[in-house]
């Protein structure tokens, strides 16, 4: 009896060059790599919580991630992942879906997107919960 192999499907082959593309992304970004934040002290931060193998957090990554770090934004608020019950944010209200983005300012919560649904909408929503942390864009 002769083995044969299956080629890889194409959903299957999407997806490993999908996982190989966030890999390089990350290995080869110019992001500089950020100081530790204290969230309980920085005038604004916002932090990602997702759960491992996150699905909407890994597009989130992909098609906002490094714009988000090099924004204004991200300048003012700088991001800070952390999982679903890192004792770190279990001052937080509970976090149901993952990913969901809370802002804080001095430790408190200003507000927070829950889930991800794309960068459109994200952008969106993040100008309104940037402007309650005090944000002024400058154009």
């Amino acid at each position: 009896m002769q083995a044969t192999l299956k080629a890889p499907s194409s959903r299957r082959r999407w997806l490993l060059w999908s996982l190989l593309a966030l890999l390089l992304a990350g290995v080869f970004s110019a992001a500089p790599i950020a100081a530790p934040v204290d969230l309980r002290t920085a005038p604004a931060v916002l932090v990602l919580v997702h759960d491992p193998g996150c699905p909407y957090c890994a597009r989130w990554e992909a098609e906002v991630g490094l714009s988000y770090t090099r924004s204004q934004e991200g300048k003012f608020a700088p991001l800070v992942q952390r999982l679903r019950g890192d004792p770190e944010i279990s001052h937080l209200k509970k976090i149901v879906y993952s990913p969901t983005f809370v802002m804080l300012a001095y430790g408190e919560e200003v507000g927070r997107i829950v889930g991800y649904q794309g960068s459109d909408l994200f952008w969106m929503q993040l100008d309104a919960l940037a402007a309650k942390a005090g944000f002024a864009p400058t154009h």
